[in-house]
């Protein structure tokens, strides 16, 4: 049993270090999603009930490799597809605010806040020494500016 733990964190460790790379391409992110539910349903299926003197282990094991092989690559595969539809989404709409701001209508800037120094005089509160010093207020914020 020391030897299946030992081998059920080894998977798991890998998994998780896989999992934190970063994939850029539908085959790695394929390939990244089917050694993740290979390793995770390999183990789940050596935690399966083994049968009377572990008899099926092995078949859990290819079982789980299988069943979880398949499911993290058409996760991935989904996964992928969600984040490139998203980038592309997002490109299209900073195109399409380019655009605008292009035709001649500009971005309203800000206008700076107007802001008063007062010099507050040194004063002894109850036990308290509190030396001279400036108190800045803002008396208008700021605003957006039409162009």
């Amino acid at each position: 049993m020391g030897k299946q733990k030992n081998k059920l964190i080894l998977i798991l460790s890998l998994s998780i270090l896989l999992l934190q790379t970063g994939c850029s391409s539908m085959g790695k992110s394929m390939g990244l999603g089917g050694t993740i539910g290979t390793g995770t349903g390999a183990a789940l299926g050596g935690i399966v009930d083994p049968g009377k003197n572990g008899q099926y282990r092995t078949r859990n094991v290819i079982i789980g490799a299988g069943v979880g092989a398949i499911a993290g690559t058409l996760a991935a595969a989904s996964i992928h597809d969600n984040n490139e539809r998203d980038k592309e989404l997002a490109y299209l709409k900073g195109q399409e605010a380019q655009r605008k701001s292009s035709k001649g209508q500009s971005v309203p800037s800000l206008q700076q806040p107007k802001v008063e120094a007062v010099w507050v005089e040194s004063k002894v509160v109850g036990n308290r020494y509190i030396e001279g010093h400036f108190e800045y207020i803002i008396t208008e914020p700021t605003r957006w500016e039409a162009p």
